[in-house]
């Protein structure tokens, strides 16, 4: 965010993540995003744990990583930060797909 600041005052160019940008844009006003949305540009996060069985605590990042992928969960990602910032923060599962690489 400090850099993005910096950007601002002094008219320059910074590349950031979709969710620093949504959080600080109000008070960015001097900048605006120029490109978005490249594939190779696209930060996905994966959700990994070993088989169940091994221990109790596996059993539960299993059981997160279900409820990441729950139409529950997936909601929770894509409103996060909406009522704070006017839009989420990021993105879900679905957008995330047209995008792996």
């Amino acid at each position: 965010m400090a850099t993005l600041k910096k950007a601002n005052e002094v008219n320059g160019y910074f590349m950031t993540d979709s969710s620093t940008w949504v959080a600080g844009k109000k008070d960015l006003g001097n900048i605006k995003v120029l490109f978005k949305g490249d594939p190779y540009l696209i930060n996905t996060y994966h959700g990994l744990c070993q088989p169940e069985g091994a221990t109790k605590a596996q059993g539960y990042a299993s059981q997160f990583i279900d409820f990441l992928n729950s139409d529950h969960g997936q909601k929770i990602i894509r409103d996060y930060g909406k009522s704070l910032y006017g839009q989420g923060m990021y993105n879900d599962a679905a957008y995330a797909k047209k995008y792996d690489h």
